[in-house]
């Protein structure tokens, strides 16, 4: 049995064919992880959540923010400049593949591996268990009646810079930091706004460095959504997976079960 995980495929599925091709990827003994953003920019978003849907336990994926914008464009939210989900939400089979990717987490722990995988972060300041609780109030949510307004109120550029107080600012924080975080302060405080490799000021950096974060002691974390960043593996506690395939790089693809990790890679 092998573990892999794969970077951003954002609706790309002959690289994600062609990566588990090379390893003889066989999902009777096999799993795949995937770290978010699985449809959007890309052609084949239908394509991918077929295949992932039908690969039931050998496949475990998290939510990315393009995975929240088709459920909020599903549920009658906006579109936006790029997004090629037209196709997707036209397919006979929409309102299943809809339904299976609402159920899936934002946040995946296996103790036994010691990995912990989101598409973007985790705040310095959440500790392991705190950040399964914030992820699980929002699954919560995504698996209840209202999960079509509640993915709409996400269509939003105002994201809290720090921890709020109520609960649904609480909540818009929380899946920020998880699908969305690249920079902020070692108290927690994000910068969204910041979306290339290095930071322009030193009070913010990438959210896997601060030496005190409370995670670093519980788990590994393997991440997606940086791009401009490409992969992160010199990190003692991260992984990052996101290589730019929609963008002229590369996806990847890790092997986790192994003392050090190995890696394939198709060109875009």
């Amino acid at each position: 049995m092998a573990v892999y995980a794969v970077g951003d495929i954002q609706g790309c599925f002959e690289p994600l064919k062609l990566l588990l091709e090379q390893v003889n990827f066989n999902p009777e003994v096999d799993t795949l992880w995937c770290c978010g953003d699985l449809v959007n920019r890309g052609p084949e978003s239908l394509e991918v959540l077929r295949f992932l849907k039908n690969l039931g336990d050998a496949c475990v994926c998290v939510l990315g923010n393009h995975d929240l914008q088709l459920l909020a464009y599903s549920a009658g939210g906006k579109s936006f400049s790029g997004d090629t989900l037209d196709d997707l939400i036209a397919a006979p089979d929409a309102d299943d593949l809809i339904e299976w990717l609402r159920f899936q987490p934002l946040l995946h722990h296996d103790a036994d591996l010691n990995w912990c995988m989101v598409h973007a972060g985790l705040s310095p300041r959440w500790s392991l268990n705190k950040a399964k609780r914030r992820a699980g109030r929002i699954e919560k949510i995504l698996r209840s009646e209202q999960w079509k307004p509640f993915c709409k109120s996400l269509q939003t550029k105002d994201f809290p810079m720090a921890e709020p107080m109520g609960k649904d600012e609480k909540n818009l924080f929380s899946i920020s930091v998880l699908t969305r975080m690249r920079f902020c302060s070692a108290e927690g405080v994000c910068d969204w706004k910041q979306k290339t490799a290095k930071s322009k000021t030193a009070v913010y950096q990438p959210w896997f460095v601060h030496p005190k974060a409370k995670w670093k002691s519980d788990c590994r974390v393997l991440f997606g959504h940086w791009a401009a960043l490409g992969l992160v593996l010199k990190e003692k506690s991260v992984l990052g997976l996101d290589s730019g395939y929609v963008w002229g790089g590369h996806l990847t693809l890790a092997r986790l079960d192994v003392p050090k990790t190995q890696l394939w890679a198709v060109a875009s």
